[in-house]
Protein backbone atom coordinates (compact mmCIF):
# COMPACT_ATOMS: atom_id res chain seq x y z
CA UNK A 1 0.00 0.00 0.00
CA UNK A 2 1.29 3.38 -0.81
CA UNK A 3 2.33 5.58 2.05
CA UNK A 4 -0.33 8.84 2.88
CA UNK A 5 1.71 12.49 1.86
CA UNK A 6 2.65 14.36 5.37
CA UNK A 7 4.06 17.27 3.25
CA UNK A 8 4.08 18.52 -0.01
CA UNK A 9 5.38 21.94 -2.26
CA UNK A 10 4.31 22.68 -5.52
CA UNK A 11 6.20 25.00 -7.48
CA UNK A 12 7.96 26.94 -4.77
CA UNK A 13 10.27 29.50 -5.48
CA UNK A 14 12.48 31.64 -3.04
CA UNK A 15 14.50 34.37 -4.61
CA UNK A 16 17.55 36.28 -2.94
CA UNK A 17 18.84 39.49 -3.75
CA UNK A 18 22.39 39.22 -4.26
CA UNK A 19 24.04 42.87 -4.93
CA UNK A 20 22.10 43.61 -8.44
CA UNK A 21 21.19 40.11 -9.06
CA UNK A 22 18.15 37.99 -8.26
CA UNK A 23 19.59 34.37 -7.47
CA UNK A 24 16.58 32.12 -7.17
CA UNK A 25 17.09 29.63 -4.54
CA UNK A 26 14.63 27.59 -4.88
CA UNK A 27 13.13 27.58 -9.03
CA UNK A 28 9.89 25.41 -9.07
CA UNK A 29 10.25 23.03 -6.24
CA UNK A 30 7.50 20.17 -6.54
CA UNK A 31 8.60 17.53 -3.69
CA UNK A 32 6.53 15.04 -1.56
CA UNK A 33 7.44 13.92 1.33
CA UNK A 34 5.46 10.47 2.60
CA UNK A 35 4.52 9.28 5.81
CA UNK A 36 6.52 6.97 7.90
CA UNK A 37 9.43 7.08 4.96
CA UNK A 38 12.27 8.42 4.58
CA UNK A 39 12.55 10.78 1.26
CA UNK A 40 16.37 12.01 0.25
CA UNK A 41 17.33 15.51 -0.92
CA UNK A 42 20.60 15.34 -2.49
CA UNK A 43 22.55 17.44 -4.47
CA UNK A 44 26.51 19.07 -4.13
CA UNK A 45 26.74 21.95 -1.45
CA UNK A 46 24.53 25.34 -2.67
CA UNK A 47 22.03 24.01 -4.79
CA UNK A 48 19.20 25.08 -2.45
CA UNK A 49 18.59 22.05 0.01
CA UNK A 50 18.81 23.96 3.30
CA UNK A 51 16.89 26.80 1.79
CA UNK A 52 14.03 24.19 0.74
CA UNK A 53 14.36 22.94 4.45
CA UNK A 54 14.16 26.54 5.86
CA UNK A 55 11.31 27.10 4.18
CA UNK A 56 9.35 24.69 4.61
CA UNK A 57 10.13 25.81 8.29
CA UNK A 58 8.77 29.34 7.81
CA UNK A 59 12.63 31.09 8.45
CA UNK A 60 11.82 32.02 4.60
CA UNK A 61 9.07 33.20 3.07
CA UNK A 62 8.49 31.80 -0.68
CA UNK A 63 7.60 34.15 -3.34
CA UNK A 64 5.28 31.73 -5.39
CA UNK A 65 4.36 28.35 -4.69
CA UNK A 66 2.19 26.60 -1.58
CA UNK A 67 3.43 24.13 1.13
CA UNK A 68 0.75 21.75 2.35
CA UNK A 69 1.40 19.69 5.21
CA UNK A 70 -1.34 17.10 6.25
CA UNK A 71 -3.49 18.62 3.51
CA UNK A 72 -3.38 21.67 4.93
CA UNK A 73 -1.87 25.13 2.94
CA UNK A 74 0.17 26.46 5.21
CA UNK A 75 1.68 28.57 3.12
CA UNK A 76 1.26 32.13 4.65
CA UNK A 77 0.56 30.54 8.28
CA UNK A 78 2.76 32.02 11.28
CA UNK A 79 4.80 30.11 12.97
CA UNK A 80 2.47 29.57 15.79
CA UNK A 81 -0.41 28.41 13.34
CA UNK A 82 2.06 25.72 11.94
CA UNK A 83 2.93 24.29 15.56
CA UNK A 84 6.61 23.71 14.40
CA UNK A 85 6.04 21.12 17.00
CA UNK A 86 4.67 18.51 13.98
CA UNK A 87 8.43 19.46 12.06
CA UNK A 88 11.21 19.60 14.00
CA UNK A 89 14.91 19.71 12.35
CA UNK A 90 18.41 18.43 12.85
CA UNK A 91 21.13 20.68 11.72
CA UNK A 92 24.53 19.50 10.42
CA UNK A 93 26.71 20.75 13.22
CA UNK A 94 25.67 19.77 16.78
CA UNK A 95 28.61 21.94 18.34
CA UNK A 96 26.98 24.81 16.84
CA UNK A 97 23.20 24.01 17.57
CA UNK A 98 23.67 23.71 21.62
CA UNK A 99 24.11 26.54 23.90
CA UNK A 100 27.34 25.54 25.92
CA UNK A 101 25.78 27.19 28.96
CA UNK A 102 23.67 24.50 29.34
CA UNK A 103 23.23 20.81 30.99
CA UNK A 104 21.62 18.25 28.79
CA UNK A 105 18.98 18.75 31.02
CA UNK A 106 18.00 22.01 30.79
CA UNK A 107 18.41 21.54 26.77
CA UNK A 108 15.37 19.28 26.41
CA UNK A 109 14.07 21.14 29.29
CA UNK A 110 13.43 24.15 27.63
CA UNK A 111 12.75 22.66 24.25
CA UNK A 112 9.96 20.27 26.17
CA UNK A 113 8.16 23.21 27.36
CA UNK A 114 7.80 25.34 24.27
CA UNK A 115 4.77 23.07 23.83
CA UNK A 116 4.03 21.24 27.21
CA UNK A 117 4.03 22.61 30.99
CA UNK A 118 5.21 19.69 33.10
CA UNK A 119 6.72 20.07 36.18
CA UNK A 120 10.48 18.93 36.78
CA UNK A 121 10.04 15.49 38.07
CA UNK A 122 7.81 14.58 35.16
CA UNK A 123 10.20 16.16 32.69
CA UNK A 124 13.23 14.31 33.95
CA UNK A 125 10.90 11.16 33.69
CA UNK A 126 10.07 12.18 29.58
CA UNK A 127 13.83 13.31 28.96
CA UNK A 128 15.28 10.23 30.45
CA UNK A 129 12.98 8.39 28.12
CA UNK A 130 14.05 9.81 24.80
CA UNK A 131 17.32 9.77 25.99
CA UNK A 132 16.91 6.15 26.10
CA UNK A 133 15.60 6.08 22.64
CA UNK A 134 18.72 7.97 21.09
CA UNK A 135 20.57 5.57 22.80
CA UNK A 136 22.45 7.76 25.85
CA UNK A 137 22.88 6.82 29.05
CA UNK A 138 20.85 8.70 31.74
CA UNK A 139 23.78 9.80 33.27
CA UNK A 140 24.65 12.44 31.10
CA UNK A 141 21.76 14.58 31.88
CA UNK A 142 23.56 16.90 34.03
CA UNK A 143 26.47 17.08 31.25
CA UNK A 144 27.18 20.11 29.75
CA UNK A 145 28.45 19.98 25.72
CA UNK A 146 32.00 20.15 26.18
CA UNK A 147 32.00 16.97 28.72
CA UNK A 148 30.48 15.05 25.24
CA UNK A 149 31.94 13.96 22.11
CA UNK A 150 30.29 15.01 18.82
CA UNK A 151 28.29 11.71 18.49
CA UNK A 152 26.77 11.89 21.54
CA UNK A 153 26.00 15.63 21.55
CA UNK A 154 24.53 14.99 18.00
CA UNK A 155 22.21 12.49 19.77
CA UNK A 156 21.21 15.06 22.07
CA UNK A 157 19.98 17.10 18.68
CA UNK A 158 17.85 14.30 17.71
CA UNK A 159 16.55 14.09 21.00
CA UNK A 160 15.99 17.66 21.36
CA UNK A 161 14.03 17.24 17.64
CA UNK A 162 11.75 14.05 19.05
CA UNK A 163 10.73 15.55 22.69
CA UNK A 164 7.65 16.47 21.86
CA UNK A 165 6.92 13.84 19.29
CA UNK A 166 6.82 15.22 15.76
CA UNK A 167 5.57 13.90 12.61
CA UNK A 168 8.32 14.62 10.25
CA UNK A 169 12.26 15.56 11.45
CA UNK A 170 14.22 17.14 8.50
CA UNK A 171 17.86 16.13 8.92
CA UNK A 172 20.45 18.55 7.59
CA UNK A 173 23.06 16.91 6.75
CA UNK A 174 23.40 15.14 10.51
CA UNK A 175 26.28 13.02 10.11
CA UNK A 176 28.91 14.83 7.81
CA UNK A 177 30.70 16.12 11.31
CA UNK A 178 30.93 12.81 12.62
CA UNK A 179 33.40 9.96 11.60
CA UNK A 180 32.00 6.90 9.91
CA UNK A 181 31.62 4.67 12.46
CA UNK A 182 29.78 7.10 14.33
CA UNK A 183 27.31 8.22 11.25
CA UNK A 184 26.34 4.57 10.68
CA UNK A 185 25.15 3.99 15.03
CA UNK A 186 23.51 7.59 13.98
CA UNK A 187 21.70 6.16 11.35
CA UNK A 188 21.14 2.81 12.70
CA UNK A 189 19.62 4.39 15.75
CA UNK A 190 17.58 6.91 13.27
CA UNK A 191 15.60 3.60 10.95
CA UNK A 192 15.44 1.84 14.27
CA UNK A 193 13.22 4.98 15.55
CA UNK A 194 11.59 5.61 12.91
CA UNK A 195 9.98 1.81 12.64
CA UNK A 196 9.19 2.31 16.24
CA UNK A 197 7.68 5.69 16.16
CA UNK A 198 6.86 5.91 12.69
CA UNK A 199 8.42 9.45 12.30
CA UNK A 200 8.52 10.79 8.36
CA UNK A 201 11.99 11.76 7.91
CA UNK A 202 13.44 14.81 4.63
CA UNK A 203 17.05 13.56 5.02
CA UNK A 204 19.63 16.14 3.36
CA UNK A 205 23.01 15.51 1.97
CA UNK A 206 25.18 15.48 -0.69
CA UNK A 207 26.36 12.07 -0.09
CA UNK A 208 24.36 9.67 -2.74
CA UNK A 209 26.44 6.98 -0.98
CA UNK A 210 24.50 7.27 2.43
CA UNK A 211 21.34 7.93 1.22
CA UNK A 212 20.84 5.12 -0.75
CA UNK A 213 20.98 2.43 2.53
CA UNK A 214 18.28 4.73 4.09
CA UNK A 215 15.81 6.07 1.50
CA UNK A 216 12.91 5.14 -0.15
CA UNK A 217 11.78 7.75 -2.31
CA UNK A 218 14.69 10.28 -3.66
CA UNK A 219 14.95 13.81 -5.13
CA UNK A 220 17.86 15.12 -6.64
CA UNK A 221 18.66 18.95 -7.29
CA UNK A 222 20.36 21.22 -8.71
CA UNK A 223 20.94 25.10 -8.77
CA UNK A 224 17.63 25.00 -7.18
CA UNK A 225 15.52 22.74 -9.53
CA UNK A 226 14.69 18.97 -9.02
CA UNK A 227 16.40 17.05 -11.98
CA UNK A 228 15.16 13.10 -11.20
CA UNK A 229 13.27 11.61 -8.42
CA UNK A 230 11.39 8.55 -7.68
CA UNK A 231 11.68 5.48 -5.63
CA UNK A 232 15.05 5.55 -4.38
CA UNK A 233 16.23 1.89 -5.46
CA UNK A 234 14.94 3.18 -8.79
CA UNK A 235 17.63 6.58 -8.98
CA UNK A 236 20.58 4.83 -6.76
CA UNK A 237 20.76 1.80 -9.46
CA UNK A 238 19.85 2.55 -12.69
CA UNK A 239 20.62 6.64 -12.40
CA UNK A 240 19.52 9.02 -15.57
CA UNK A 241 20.40 12.40 -15.28
CA UNK A 242 24.21 12.59 -15.63
CA UNK A 243 24.42 15.20 -13.40
CA UNK A 244 23.05 12.19 -10.61
CA UNK A 245 25.46 9.81 -12.26
CA UNK A 246 28.41 12.23 -10.99
CA UNK A 247 27.17 12.76 -7.69
CA UNK A 248 26.98 8.61 -7.24
CA UNK A 249 30.83 7.98 -8.78
CA UNK A 250 31.39 10.94 -6.02
CA UNK A 251 32.92 12.73 -9.50
CA UNK A 252 31.30 15.65 -9.51
CA UNK A 253 34.16 17.63 -8.26
CA UNK A 254 35.50 17.24 -11.91
CA UNK A 255 33.19 19.67 -12.85
CA UNK A 256 33.84 23.26 -14.15
CA UNK A 257 32.93 25.72 -11.03
CA UNK A 258 30.38 28.21 -12.27
CA UNK A 259 29.70 31.73 -11.26
CA UNK A 260 26.81 32.55 -10.53
CA UNK A 261 26.03 34.52 -13.87
CA UNK A 262 26.84 31.55 -15.80
CA UNK A 263 24.03 29.20 -14.29
CA UNK A 264 21.20 29.33 -16.82
CA UNK A 265 17.73 30.47 -16.61
CA UNK A 266 17.10 28.90 -19.97
CA UNK A 267 16.69 25.34 -21.05
CA UNK A 268 18.38 22.50 -18.98
CA UNK A 269 20.12 24.49 -15.77
CA UNK A 270 22.42 21.99 -15.96
CA UNK A 271 23.06 22.49 -19.57
CA UNK A 272 26.35 24.58 -19.01
CA UNK A 273 28.01 21.71 -17.01
CA UNK A 274 26.87 18.50 -19.15
CA UNK A 275 29.46 17.35 -21.27
CA UNK A 276 26.80 15.66 -23.59
CA UNK A 277 24.49 18.82 -24.42
CA UNK A 278 22.24 19.05 -27.12
CA UNK A 279 20.79 22.18 -28.71
CA UNK A 280 17.50 21.03 -27.43
CA UNK A 281 18.89 21.87 -23.85
CA UNK A 282 19.15 24.80 -24.53
CA UNK A 283 15.86 25.29 -25.63
CA UNK A 284 13.12 23.23 -23.40
CA UNK A 285 12.94 21.36 -20.34
CA UNK A 286 11.84 18.30 -20.05
CA UNK A 287 10.65 15.45 -17.84
CA UNK A 288 9.95 11.97 -18.62
CA UNK A 289 8.78 9.03 -16.73
CA UNK A 290 11.28 6.64 -17.48
CA UNK A 291 10.27 3.85 -14.55
CA UNK A 292 6.80 3.50 -12.94
CA UNK A 293 7.67 6.89 -10.54
CA UNK A 294 11.05 7.62 -12.00
CA UNK A 295 11.05 11.34 -13.76
CA UNK A 296 13.90 12.61 -15.23
CA UNK A 297 14.53 16.23 -16.60
CA UNK A 298 16.99 15.39 -19.33
CA UNK A 299 16.65 15.14 -23.41
CA UNK A 300 19.71 13.26 -23.28
CA UNK A 301 17.56 9.93 -21.92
Amino acid sequence: MKEAVILKTENLEVYFKQKKRIVKALDGIDIIVREGVTTSLAGESGCGKTTLARTILKFYEPQKGKIYFKGSDITKKSNEELLRKNIQIVFQNPFLSIDPRYTVFSILYEALGVYKKVNKKKAKSIIEKVLEDVGLDRDIIYRFSHQLSGGQLQRVCIARALINEPSLVILDEPTSSLDITTASKIIKMLKDLQVRLGISFLFISHNLRLLRKISDYAYIMYYGKIVEYGPAQSIYQNPKHPYTKLLLEASYYKLKYLKQEEISNEGCSFRPRCPNKTKACSQEVILKEIEPGHFVSCHLV
